[in-house]
């Protein structure tokens, strides 16, 4: 058991380690459930945790081998619309020699590389098609040709909206996961505690229900760090921040540390063997957590506490100026627009603006910046914008936003979809 289990840091499980101690419980609480008397939210959660993981955890599976399959159908449709459309292009090309007619087919020039504009050069062929044959063109190709140049687009074009709802739901199933990962750990600490309160830390009855037994007067077993600090707790007395939390057994120090981009980044702000600490914190928000110390190591961090002090950061200084600021055009698997940046400290979201101009016309400028915003509450992720056509050019700006205060402009990055 120790093998499979190595230690009760239920936050730094992995996705296997994690479906171990859940069995463990599922497989054992009932028997164990008089003894430690729990309370009816604990033994519905030890009743059910285990399934719920594993199904939200294969479902991952599943979801992006249904994500991976979308693509290939989309590429085997594109491949067969790419191979038709090049055959009536040859042939209309034969059929109309040098009549200038055929340039209203639009098929002059390479075959289309990007499957935005495949679908767009098939979709002139067919409206082309339909124009002159109601103008009686006797050059005109036969419908089942065109019917069947038709069926291959509206192909692609299905499975295309296939691949883009089925990417959407592998990322659902992801986030799906991980926030029952995270309920789960949440859940393990407490039961975990609940258990100890009973038990001791030194039962071999921990091990029962997928924690380390930890011996007395030594390390080993996974019992070398020390427990995350309970009753961990904030008092404001202005214009100190007081800290104060349990002593931890086995511990030799504690480390107390903060965050002041929600989380994305930590810095220590006491470490000692005292068990309270006060400081005169600065305007704005921050996240606390504490965590105990021993020779072996740090254990697990607290519960987070969050606390605000009062007061407007000024516009265009905080969060800085976004950096790295970017536009990329893509083709597959959807044709659109990829706009982001480097992920800015101080910036709890962003936001951004889009001023849209034909490729001809001149560059948008800083001047050229609308008054609205684009789209707003932006996270770490880059923004698709799937809002453009064959032809168009456009200019983004994004800012950075904490607590709806706006942060400086960067930008214009420009981005162009080519004929």
């Amino acid at each position: 058991m120790p093998f499979i289990i190595p230690d009760n840091s239920v936050s730094r499980d992995l996705p296997h380690i994690r479906q171990a101690r859940l069995d463990l419980i599922v497989a054992n609480i009932d028997a164990l459930a008089p003894i430690l008397s729990l309370p009816p939210e604990l033994l519905n959660w030890a009743h059910i945790a285990a399934g719920k993981y594993r199904a939200a955890f294969n479902n991952i599976e599943i979801q992006w081998g249904q994500k991976e399959e979308a693509i290939q159908t989309v590429q085997q449709a594109e491949d067969a619309l790419r191979e038709r459309y090049a055959v009536l292009k040859e042939l209309l090309h034969a059929r109309y020699g040098d009549d200038n007619t055929k340039n209203s087919y639009a098929i002059e020039g390479d075959i289309p590389e990007a499957r935005g504009i495949l679908e767009s050069k098939a979709e002139k062929l067919i409206e082309t098609h339909g124009i002159q044959k109601m103008a009686g063109d006797p050059m005109v190709l036969p419908d089942v040709m065109i019917n069947n140049l038709q069926t291959l687009r509206d192909t692609m074009h299905a499975a295309q909206i296939v691949s883009d709802t089925e990417f959407k739901e592998a990322k659902d199933s992801t986030k799906e996961a991980l926030t029952i990962f995270e309920a789960d750990t949440y859940m393990l600490r407490v039961f975990y505690n609940w258990c100890v309160a009973v038990w001791g830390k030194d039962s071999t009855n921990m091990l029962l229900v997928g924690f380390v037994q930890r011996y007395p007067g030594g390390g080993g077993g996974g019992g070398d760090v020390p427990d995350a600090p309970l009753g961990f707790e904030l008092k404001w007395v202005e214009p100190m921040l007081k800290f104060e939390w349990e002593a931890v057994e086995g511990a030799t120090s504690y480390q107390l540390a903060f965050s002041a981009d929600d989380g994305a980044t930590w810095e220590e702000l006491y470490s000692g063997d005292e068990r309270e600490f006060g400081y005169e914190p600065p305007e704005g928000q921050r996240h606390y957590r504490v965590r105990a110390r021993n020779a072996n190591g740090y254990g697990d961090w607290s519960e987070t506490l969050t606390h605000e002090v009062e007061g407007e950061a000024p516009v265009g200084s905080w969060p800085n100026e976004v950096q790295g600021l970017y536009a990329i055009h893509h083709d597959v698997p959807v044709v659109f627009n990829e706009v982001g940046c480097a992920l800015q400290a101080g910036a709890e979201s962003y936001r951004l603006k889009r001023v849209k101009v034909l490729i001809a016309d001149p560059d948008p400028t800083d001047a050229d910046m609308p008054d609205d915003n684009y789209i707003e509450e932006l996270t770490g992720d880059p923004y698709g914008d799937a809002d453009i056509a064959v032809g168009d050019k456009c200019a983004y700006w994004m800012c950075g936003v904490q607590d709806g205060v706006e942060g400086a402009w960067a930008g214009p990055v420009i981005c162009v979809y080519e004929e």
